[in-house]
């Protein structure tokens, strides 16, 4: 079975990093696990490695830094995994494009929309909003935001 398969290739490879598991199907994936921006390359491989595929890459803005989410799954039930990663909002985090090939649009959706510059992604432009658009309306930043909060705040 692949999902423990990649439980253990996680452990291995991020023992400070606990998997955090939901039992619930609250957030839809099996487990989380947070790993360090050097180590989304070394996730993303391992993930390759055991058949997964990437599902999806989001950004959260909180005021004191940039959550990125990755969604991994594969083709069985129940095999849906996040790997999640704090990066700041003046670092540069490196792109896995290389690795899974449709990282290249999703990472510049997270762009277009959040800012987020991925170091060895050569095609950044918009996708959707203007070539000429100086702006990112998924910052809290942009526009009249009440709700910009730390990281810590929300998930205590």
């Amino acid at each position: 079975m692949r999902i423990k398969d990649i439980e253990s290739r996680m452990q291995n490879k991020f023992p400070d990093s606990p998997l955090k598991g939901d039992d619930t199907g609250v957030t839809g994936a099996k487990w989380s696990i947070s790993v360090p921006i050097s180590g989304i390359r070394d996730a993303a491989m391992e993930f390759d490695a055991a058949g997964f595929f990437l599902e999806s890459i989001t950004a959260l803005d909180f005021q004191d830094t940039f959550e990125l989410v990755y969604h991994f799954n594969c083709y069985e039930p129940g095999s849906r995994v996040t790997v999640r990663m704090l990066c700041g909002h003046d670092q540069v985090p490196p792109t896995i494009c290389d690795i899974f090939r449709s990282a290249g649009w999703l990472e510049r959706e997270v762009h277009e929309f959040f800012g987020i510059k991925f170091s060895g992604n050569e095609d950044l432009r918009p996708l959707l909003l203007p070539e000429d658009a100086d702006y990112h309306p998924l910052r809290k930043t942009f526009g009249r935001v009440g709700a910009y909060h730390k990281r810590e705040v929300i998930y205590g």
